[in-house]
C-alpha cells in the first residue's frame, strides 16, 4: 500500500515505462514504415523496460479511431500525409498505464491535433478527488468546439483496475446529461479525448477484428482445442486484451488460430473489439494520459512534463 491505495508503486512504474515508450515511438513512426514493425517495436520496448503490454499496440490511421492493431501477416504501412494515433498500454503486476499520442504527417491536421491536446491538458487541470465526471466532459467538449471540431461522443476515458482496462466508470468527452458520479480518491483513470472534423460518432467495422479479451471463465462447452487456447489465454493475459500475434509462438498455424478465436467469440468466451471508424470518414485525433487520484493530490503517471 502506498500513498492511499493498492498498487501505487506499480502504477507509477507502469506510467514511467509508458511515458518512455510513447516518447520513443513518436520518433520511430514515419510514412512507409510497416504497422507490424511499429507494434513489435512498442511491445518489445515495454518488456525491455520491465513492464508488460496491457493491450496490443493500437496504430489507428486517419478516420480509424481505435482498436487497429496489426495482424501477424499484416503488410499495411503508414501512409503519406496521414494522421496516426498510437495508443500504448503497460502493466506492472496488473496495474495499468494507458496513454496515447497523435502524429500528423499532414499540416492540414495540425490544428486538430492541437485541439485534442489542449482539451486533454484542460481536463487534467481540473481533475481531482470528488469532481463530477460530467465536468471533465464539459471542459473537453468546450475546448474542442472552440477550435471548430467535434468530440467523438461515443468514445470516452475510463477508470482502470487491476488487469482491467475498463473498470466500470466513464470519463466522458462531451457534456452528458446523465449523472456519471464523481472522481474518487484511491482510483486510477485514463482521460482520453478524441476530436474529429467529422460527425463525431464511431461505428464498428465487424470485418476488421484484431483485439480480443477473455469474458467468461466457463470452458465446459469447449472442445479440447478451444479449451487449450482459452486456458492459455487466461494464464498469459488474465482479463487484459490480447491479439493473435501474441499467440502464434504457441499456436503456430495462425489461420487455424484465427478460426478458433472466432469460435471462442461466438461461444461468448471471448469478447471481440472491432476496429472503430468515424462514421462520416472524418479524421480523428486522440491524446490520453493516466492519472492516480489521492485525496489531496493527482499524479499524472504517464507524463511527468505536466505534473
Amino acid at each position: 500500500m502506498g500513498s492511499g491505495f493498492e498498487g501505487f508503486e506499480e502504477y507509477l512504474k507502469a506510467g514511467e515505462i509508458a511515458y518512455r515508450v510513447k516518447k520513443s515511438v513518436a520518433k520511430y513512426v514515419k510514412p512507409n514504415v510497416k504497422l507490424l514493425e511499429i507494434a513489435n517495436y512498442v511491445e518489445k520496448l515495454i518488456k525491455d523496460l520491465g513492464g508488460e503490454p496491457a493491450f496490443p499496440a493500437n496504430i489507428s490511421i486517419n478516420e480509424v479511431a481505435a482498436h487497429r492493431s496489426p495482424y501477424v501477416d499484416d503488410v499495411a504501412v503508414v501512409p503519406e500525409n496521414s494522421l496516426v494515433k498510437i495508443d500504448v498500454g503497460v502493466h506492472v503486476n496488473g496495474y495499468i498505464a494507458d496513454t496515447a499520442i497523435t502524429i500528423s504527417f499532414n499540416d492540414k491536421y495540425l490544428r486538430l491535433v492541437e485541439a485534442v491536446q489542449e482539451a486533454l491538458n484542460n481536463a487534467l487541470k481540473i481533475i481531482s478527488n470528488n469532481i463530477q465526471l460530467n465536468a471533465i466532459g464539459r471542459v473537453i467538449e468546450r475546448t474542442v468546439k472552440s477550435y471548430g471540431y467535434n468530440v467523438v461522443r461515443n468514445l470516452s476515458g475510463h477508470s482502470l483496475g487491476r488487469y482491467l482496462i475498463h473498470a466500470g466508470e466513464i470519463v466522458p468527452n462531451n457534456s452528458s446529461f446523465v449523472p456519471l458520479g464523481k472522481v474518487s480518491a484511491g482510483k486510477a483513470y485514463a482521460v482520453e479525448p478524441f476530436a474529429t472534423d467529422g460527425r463525431g460518432y464511431v461505428q464498428e467495422d465487424r470485418n476488421s477484428i484484431q483485439i480480443y479479451a477473455l469474458s467468461s471463465f466457463n470452458f465446459k462447452n469447449l472442445n479440447d482445442e478451444e479449451r487449450e487456447l482459452a486456458e492459455y489465454i487466461f494464464t498469459k493475459f488474465k482479463t487484459l486484451p490480447f491479439c493473435e500475434r501474441w499467440l502464434v509462438d504457441k499456436f503456430n498455424d495462425y489461420l487455424r488460430l484465427r478460426d478458433i478465436l472466432k469460435k471462442l467469440t461466438s461461444k461468448k468466451v471471448l469478447t471481440a473489439y472491432p476496429v472503430l471508424v468515424e462514421s462520416s470518414k472524418g479524421y480523428v485525433a486522440q491524446y490520453e494520459e493516466t492519472v492516480l487520484i489521492l485525496k489531496d493530490k493527482v499524479y499524472i503517471t504517464t507524463n511527468p512534463e505536466i505534473q
